[in-house]
């Protein structure tokens, strides 16, 4: 089977491993390129926490090995800043924190090992029988995969149609330097601006370091991003109520626009959308990337279950398959960000009761680490 996929980033290179797996003819088009990025001596400010499901994706792809960039923790404690409400998850092995740059340059080594056709030009759209225009040329293929990010110029130029979720925040990130070590510990607290999250990286000249993903509402964002960077350590620091001690920034942080969206449909005859192209949702334990590499798990499965299936037949498994999950994590991450932003006695309560439960109650627990992939 001839498929294309339309995005270079991880996401994309993951389907187009989990293609040629399943005997697939694969050419992945990304007008950026296919060029891994340098890293630095620091962490990058972009940090993803990844569950035991997409770690072990990865693995089956060939993309997943030990290094000294990789940090795994056991335990995520959780508090609402505004009530006594806390919850704290244990397991032996949570899941990782590892940079998004260092997973995109092991999936790229494993395409360039295994030969897969990269090609740098711009798709301008595809047809729903998966002809795709490019600059100076048409190609054909059985199966269309689009993973290219938030904006899908080319699903969008293709017929699929976005709903807008809401929720127009932004979010911090950024590598900070601690005063206090961790000991493979997540941290997050729900305030009234958003939620902050402090989450273990690996040390570094045996200084201590964590990173920061901080969602705010736009005039929290706007009134912040004036700060010197001092300042806004500071008040990181305090408003995460000095869990890790006094912070520093070790590199320039990075603003990012948030929000909610998703898809119509996920499918259009030989057509798929997945990842971010499909949903976007609020960044909560890493709840995005993990949902991303379901998508490719379930479209893995399905090439495994259906060898012989036509793609729209595959698009159209997939993308029924998928849809539950991606509902319901939007939904919660909605409600999250309703509930634990407001001040009204009845939420307050409402939440302290939800989270003192959950921390009583390992089932609850387990349901939640299962959504959050």
């Amino acid at each position: 089977m001839r498929t294309a996929v339309i995005g270079g980033g991880s996401i994309g290179l993951a389907a187009a491993l989990a293609c040629q797996g399943a005997g697939h003819s694969v050419t992945v088009f990304d007008p950026n390129g296919f060029v891994p990025k340098a890293l630095s001596g620091e962490a990058d400010a972009r940090v993803w926490a990844l569950g035991q499901k997409s770690t072990s994706l990865l693995a089956d792809l060939g993309a997943w090995t030990p290094d000294e960039r990789v940090c795994g923790y056991q335990s995520m404690h959780v508090i609402d800043a505004r009530s006594d409400a806390k919850v704290t998850f244990t397991e032996s092995s949570l899941g990782y924190l590892v940079e998004a740059d260092w997973i995109r340059n092991q999936l790229l080594t494993r395409v360039t090992d295994l030969g897969i056709h990269c090609v740098c030009d711009r798709v301008g759209s595809v047809s729903e029988r998966g002809v795709l225009m490019l600059p100076n040329d048409q190609v054909e293929a059985d199966l269309v995969i689009f993973a290219e990010g938030r904006q899908a110029q080319t699903a969008i130029a293709s017929g699929f149609e976005v709903v807008d979720g809401g929720y127009r925040q932004r979010a911090v990130v950024g590598t900070l330097r601690c005063e206090k070590p961790h000991h493979g510990e997540a941290f997050q607290i729900f305030t009234e601006y958003g939620p902050l999250a402090l989450l273990p990286l690996p040390n570094r000249d045996n200084e201590h370091r964590v990173s920061l993903v901080w969602s705010l509402d736009q005039e929290t964002a706007t009134e912040l991003q004036e700060y010197a960077i001092e300042a806004l350590a500071l008040k990181i620091s305090q408003t995460s109520e000095w869990m890790r001690g006094a912070l520093e920034f070790v590199n320039d942080p990075i603003w990012i626009p948030l929000s909610q969206h998703s898809l119509k449909r996920d499918s259009l005859g030989c057509l798929l959308a997945i990842g971010d192209t499909a949903h976007g949702i609020l960044p909560l334990a890493g709840l995005g990337a993990n949902l991303g590499f379901g998508d490719v798990s379930s479209l893995q499965q399905t090439l495994e279950r259906h060898p012989s299936a036509h793609g729209d037949r595959i698009a159209r498994t997939v993308a029924r398959e998928r849809r539950f999950d991606q509902r319901t994590v939007a939904m919660v991450m909605g409600l999250f960000s309703n509930v634990f932003r407001s001040d009204q006695p009845l939420l307050q309560l409402g939440r302290s009761v939800a989270l003192r439960t959950a921390d009583r109650h390992a089932t609850i627990r387990s349901l939640i680490q299962e959504l959050a992939g």
